[in-house]
């Protein structure tokens, strides 16, 4: 098995057309303040109008508003339509200045991610409870823009995140025109040994070095594109941190190995799950945590 130390590799946005200038330039981020609302928050709000009696329902949202939406607060230059549409978020092809873009759009009530009504939701960052389901949806994307953002900076190939305001996130388009690359799953490989091994490095380089286990990484959640794979859909991944559950991190890993290994057992590619298991845990393991499984065979927990 070839799981190995990789040099830090620099996916350049360039590559989809745009320059450095008109990088920086589409770049739209918003700071993210878990205690105050924001811009896409405060729109809604404005259309309570000024009698604070007054209720307005927040609506699903569509394809216009979505797209002025990302006008307005420059995320896209045009919304042209809707490519997928996840558990939790809808996919649109989308345009800077003439550039494809991908525009993802946390949806609010159509989704896998529920408000308790009675309990709410809190923030990450803040002790603050809120009803208010715009602001759950805001911390997903500011989270799967952060994780994007972590793994670009490490090496690791995923979609180039571009910019984000409210519960939209932009990032780089994947693919040939507006054809989006395809999963891994619908493409005969030439070379499946070296894909495996490719894939294996490059969440290695995931867990190792920008500290994160995917937590759903199949043949679905892969893309093969310019004869190489590519990896999406982070919003579920796990940070790997001091404070973590290592027997958790455990179970996600081998549960993200054996779900990529199975793939390639229909090309007669047979490997030792248990054994990368290993690799991984070799490369990287928070200082505080290294004897994890001895403190946890005596019953002691590590916090």
């Amino acid at each position: 098995m070839r799981v190995k130390k990789q040099v830090e590799r620099k996916y350049n946005v360039c590559n989809t057309g745009l320059t450095q200038s008109q990088v920086q330039t589409v770049s739209r981020v918003e700071k993210h303040n878990p205690l105050k609302s924001g811009v896409i928050a405060q729109k809604r709000a404005a259309l309570k109008g000024e009698s604070s009696g007054r209720m307005t329902e927040i609506k699903e949202l569509t394809f216009d508003t979505v797209r002025e939406d990302a006008i307005q607060y420059g995320l896209a230059t045009d919304v042209t339509y809707q490519i997928n549409a996840g558990k939790e978020a809808s996919i649109f092809l989308a345009h800077w200045r003439g550039h494809h873009i991908i525009l993802k759009a946390y949806r609010l009530w159509q989704s896998s991610h529920k408000m308790s009504k009675k309990k709410g939701y809190v923030a990450q960052g803040t002790s603050k409870r809120t009803h208010f389901i715009l602001g759950m949806m805001e911390d997903l994307a500011v989270k799967e823009y952060d994780y994007l953002m972590n793994c670009f900076r490490a090496g690791v190939p995923v979609p180039t995140p571009i910019g984000r305001v409210g519960n939209y996130l932009t990032m780089r388009f994947i693919g040939d025109g507006t054809q989006p690359a395809p999963q891994l799953k619908d493409v005969h490989l030439e070379n499946p040994e070296k894909v495996l091994d490719q894939i294996l490095d490059d969440y290695l380089l995931m867990y190792s070095k920008a500290h994160y286990v995917h937590g759903d990484l199949s043949k679905y959640n892969i893309l093969w594109w310019q004869e190489r794979p590519w990896l999406i859909d982070v919003p579920q991944a796990v940070i790997v941190n001091k404070w973590s559950d290592m027997l958790k991190v455990e179970k996600l890993l081998i549960r993200d190995i054996k779900n990529v290994l199975a793939h390639f057992e229909t090309y007669d590619i047979y490997r030792d799950p248990n054994h990368i298991l290993e690799v991984f845990l070799t490369e990287y393991i928070p200082e505080n945590l290294k004897n994890y499984r001895e403190l946890a065979s005596e019953g002691i927990e590590l916090l």
